[in-house]
């Protein structure tokens, strides 16, 4: 037996065709995939990147891709690892937040990894990344996973094994298979992003893409999932929502529609999502101050963002840089006192300075209602410093979701690429990579498209 929710993510991901996509979602497309490969390259010297790459067995024969970066092929679910890690580690790829938090980024090079394998077209590929980003999105918009205390892969999961479950060719209840099997065995909690984080905090989205392909596999090969994952006794609304159901919107493909790949935020600086805009802000307000010495802060926010980026007494004093990439507190103070937050704040460990744990412990955080009640269509970030000679310095920025879906121009997800990778490839390498990105709806087949990647 299968619920209304689940038939209708199966029917969504099968009826998808590139056609279906405006050119405006496929452009997004291509500035996602771009900046994916940029912050992965970025990282590849990290600590989790090296183990994710280090446990992937190299493997011949089918069912194999190439780790960004290497010429090592190993298994689809390892690659989606390994890749999903990169992405995802100096927290510097594209996320979306209305009622959760996601960034689909994470499961991009499982997609990719699962094209590759089986000789597809970019065409193919663009349809299931969208169809992917997709129900991440909409169920970011409708179903509070987080507040109950379940984490991104959640749906992640799902997604990854519908896109790549389209790729493989199953049919609509193959596809239902691949849903009950990829999120009834991979419940993942909220813990991973709860008090100290550590480097779990930067895997967990691209282990959920691994567990996705591994459940469009098994179904592909006749695997049956449980029966009413969603809605039977045990099933994903009793066990995380206390018996509540949801749903969720998804294109008719007759009216016009705000697509999810082109709304995630392409980020500008290496923090969570919610940590952006105080980063601005707080340059801004440096600016502003013109080197007068501060007695005090206050930092006006709204109530989404305060409780992922400063309620947990462990953002006001953190240890690990993924508790820092996670703190709006260090992430003003460093802006104010270097006028900038870059991948190297994290490594240097400035978020255990005596300048910046100075800053902090002057701040105080307010949450106020009608900050919160205009998200998600606006996001406000006031910081007011008191200066020792008593004087009142402010700084307000908001950015709205029309701004957010404009996105980062073209140039400046280039430029951002260019940056993250400068250490790796050289300029004609860099021109070569974007070209064929720009160009990968007219490749009809991606077996060795991640070649392109590779530096050693």
């Amino acid at each position: 037996m299968v619920n209304g929710l689940e038939r209708k993510l199966a029917d969504f991901t099968n009826d998808l065709n590139f056609d279906d996509i405006p050119e405006t979602a496929i452009t997004a497309s291509k500035m996602r995939i771009l900046d994916s490969v940029g912050v992965a390259i970025a990282a590849f010297e990290a600590k989790p990147c090296k183990i994710a790459r280090d446990l992937a067995c190299e493997v011949k024969g089918t069912d194999t891709a190439q780790i960004w970066g290497t010429g090592k092929r190993s298994s689809l679910e390892d690659v989606a690892f390994a890749n999903g890690v990169m992405v995802r580690y100096l927290d510097l790829n594209d996320a979306w937040r209305t009622k959760d938090a996601h960034h689909p980024s994470d499961y991009l090079p499982a997609i990719l990894a699962v094209s590759e394998s089986f000789e597809l077209s970019g065409q193919k590929f663009i349809t299931a990344l969208t169809a992917a980003y997709e129900i991440m999105c909409r169920f970011t918009d409708n179903v509070p996973f987080n507040e109950a205390g379940w984490d991104q892969p959640v749906t992640g999961t799902i997604a990854t094994a519908l896109a790549a479950g389209k790729l493989m060719g199953l049919e609509r209840d193959k596809l239902l298979h691949s849903i009950a099997l990829a999120i009834i065995p991979n419940l993942s909690t909220y813990q991973t992003r709860a008090g100290e984080l550590s480097m779990w905090k930067g895997c967990a989205g691209p282990n959920g893409a691994r567990n996705g392909v591994f459940a469009a596999r098994l179904a592909r090969e006749g695997m049956s999932g449980p029966f009413n994952a969603f809605e039977g006794i045990f099933g994903v609304w009793n066990q995380t929502l206390s018996g509540k159901k949801f749903d969720i919107n998804l294109p008719d493909f007759q009216s016009p529609w705000d697509w999810g790949i082109e709304q995630t935020n392409i980020k500008t600086h290496a923090v969570r999502d919610s940590c952006q805009l105080p980063i601005f802000t707080a340059i801004d307000l440096k600016e502003k101050l013109n080197g007068k010495k501060m007695k005090s802060l206050k930092i006006e926010t709204y109530k989404s963002a305060w409780e992922g980026a400063v309620k947990d007494p462990e953002l006001w004093a953190p240890k690990t840089r993924e508790t820092a990439d996670h703190s709006m507190l260090f992430s003003v103070a460093c802006a104010l006192a270097d006028g900038k937050v870059v991948p190297d704040s994290f490594e240097e460990k400035r978020f255990l300075d005596d300048d910046i744990t100075d800053i902090i412990k002057r701040c105080e955080v307010i949450v106020l209602d009608e900050f919160s009640n205009a998200t998600p269509q606006k996001r406000n970030c006031r910081i007011i410093a008191t200066t020792e000679d008593g004087e009142k310095i402010t700084a307000h920025r908001i950015v709205t979701l029309e701004e957010i879906k404009r996105g980062m121009p073209k140039a400046q997800v280039i430029e951002k690429f260019k940056e993250n990778t400068e250490r790796f490839y050289s300029p004609a390498q860099q021109n070569d990579i974007i070209d064929k990105v720009m160009d990968i709806d007219q490749n009809q087949n991606l077996k060795s498209f991640s070649e392109n990647f590779r530096f050693n």
